[in-house]
């Protein structure tokens, strides 16, 4: 008979957003245990760009510095070329200080996803999280009241059921929890087929001085029309990836001499000396799961939508799902909010994954057919870098929505609106950022002392801002205040202290629904 063990919530999957979620409820005091099939942390790079939001959110958790001393401080350049020794043909910047500066104190951070995933790993457990590697889930179901799943340990076959108040899928975009709860997952489908080639070599020669984050490489091997995604990619620790279109029947196996002869034919030098470290099969798909939740289990990450990487936000909307997860499901377990709050889950993260796949794909189509704008910070036609990281809006959810309603996805966050659904604003007070003071409560920000005493009826820490900035960052005026959530969005505000003697009811409003269902 199986060991029966209980846990407030169980995750599914150690990679980044299964390692980011055990931290966020962990740094929120939630008991959790995560499970990992893998026996260990993957070896491959993958995800390089942590953009300014995911560096804002590691910043909550303590570890923002810890990532940052991995970045090699690159140029955020995409170059296209013949070949890396031959002719440059163009020349692009994607995103950097130019596009995050002063309204942030974060910035794009290049680390490798096989740096990152270890500080998420060690920061979860500093704070208490139970991970458990080498461990499958081999089935689950669910009542209206708890979770079980069964777990097996890889090494030992020993089994193990879990009792959990909720399941959270951070398996992947082939998730077997979102395969066996039947949610569909819709959407472009599949672009390219790509093998990435890992590898070390010297070319200091054949770079020129030049520092640049993505290079595509025209003259490297013939390829089908809209399917020319030769791209070499500069990585951490002296190394490098090279990524090419993948053919199944042509590259079985894709031996070391192949890969080696790639790799030359890359970079212009036939007798480059190279180290290939291992070889990695992708898949640039653009999907979404057509529900978040079913019942008492959601998806994060991958599970729920799968990004081409192109734009970058694949592993950083898997932070941010997380972190927006993170502090419901604690209200929740912790009785301060109605389960209705988790509704808001899907409501709030659904929209911007269709935003992000939306990007994604437009630039993936323009790197696809050879242009370097794919990896530029704006293609023709479509919201600004800065926009889509730090000026998505939430319309719905756990929010006290203003009329008019508006139906624009993101707003420019150089001139943030201060609406409810947006990012609050980061201002520098006394020398550190009001981002600090978000994290583990809903906090009140004013710059007028009447505010005070409503903010302690209602059991709200206040904050005091100097009075000539909120009305430019919040769309307030001396007199009001905005009230923002533990993840740094904006849930209501009053433009004046005549509502003083609502805020008691408007926390009561967001954090006390009755929940729709339990779908």
């Amino acid at each position: 008979m199986n060991a029966v063990e209980r846990v407030p919530v169980l995750i599914v999957g150690g990679a980044v957003s299964g390692l980011t979620m055990a931290a966020f409820l962990a740094h929120h005091g939630i008991e959790c245990r995560l499970v990992e099939r893998r026996a260990r942390l993957s070896a491959h790079p993958r995800m390089n760009d942590i953009g300014p939001r995911a560096m804002e959110l590691l910043r909550v958790l303590g570890i923002h510095d810890r990532v940052r001393r991995c970045d090699e401080d690159r140029d955020s350049t995409i170059l296209r070329v013949d070949t890396l020794a031959g002719r440059e043909l163009d020349r692009l910047p994607m995103g950097g200080p130019e596009e995050f500066g002063g309204i942030t104190p974060e910035k794009q951070v290049w680390c490798d996803q096989d740096q990152l995933e270890p500080i998420l790993r060690d920061r979860a457990a500093e704070l208490g999280a139970d991970l458990r590697f080498g461990v499958e889930l081999t089935g689950f179901e669910q009542s209206d009241q708890l979770v079980r799943a069964d777990l097996r340990e890889e090494a030992t076959g020993r089994r193990t059921t879990v009792l959990a108040d909720y399941l959270i899928a951070c398996d992947g975009s082939g998730s077997p929890v979102r395969e066996a709860l039947e949610i569909g997952y819709a959407g472009p489908g599949l672009l390219a087929l790509q093998a990435g080639i890992l590898f070390r070599a010297d070319l200091t020669a054949a770079l020129r001085g030049r520092s640049f984050v993505l290079c595509m490489v025209d003259e490297l091997q013939d390829a089908a029309p809209g399917m020319r995604l030769n791209v070499l990619l500069r990585r951490n620790l002296h190394r490098w990836t090279l990524s090419v279109p993948h053919d199944p029947a042509a590259d079985a196996g894709l031996s070391p001499a192949r890969c080696a002869e790639l790799i030359r034919r890359a970079v212009g030098v036939p007798d480059l000396g190279v180290e290939v470290l291992g070889v990695d099969i992708w898949q640039m798909r653009a999907l979404l799961a057509d529900s978040f939740r079913r019942g008492r289990v959601f998806l994060v990450g991958d599970a729920a939508k799968t990004l081409p990487p192109t734009g970058g936000y694949g592993g950083n909307s898997g932070i941010e799902d997380a972190h927006n997860l993170a502090w419901k499901i604690a209200s929740v377990l912790a009785g301060t909010a109605g389960p209705g709050l988790l509704d808001s889950y899907e409501q709030e993260r659904k929209p911007v994954a269709q935003l992000l796949i939306e990007d994604s794909v437009v630039r993936a189509g323009l790197l696809l057919a050879g242009a370097a704008e794919g990896g530029a910070h704006q293609p023709a036609n479509r919201p600004g870098k800065a926009s889509i990281c730090l000026g998505y809006r939430y319309r719905e959810g756990a929010l006290i929505a203003e009329a008019p309603a508006t139906a624009e996805a993101t707003e420019d966050p150089r001139n943030p609106s201060g609406r409810p659904g947006t990012r609050a604003a980061h201002i520098v007070e006394h020398g550190k950022s009001t981002l600090d003071l978000f994290g583990r409560h809903f906090v009140l920000l004013t710059a007028d002392a009447s505010w005070e005493r409503a903010g302690a009826d209602a059991g709200l820490p206040v904050h005091r801002i100097t009075a000539a900035r909120l009305p430019a960052a919040y769309g307030v005026t001396e007199t009001g205040a905005v009230l923002v959530r533990p993840d740094g969005f904006i849930a209501w505000r009053s433009r004046a202290a005549d509502n003083r003697d609502d805020l008691a009811a408007v926390l009561r409003a967001i954090l006390q629904p009755v929940s729709s269902s339990v779908r």
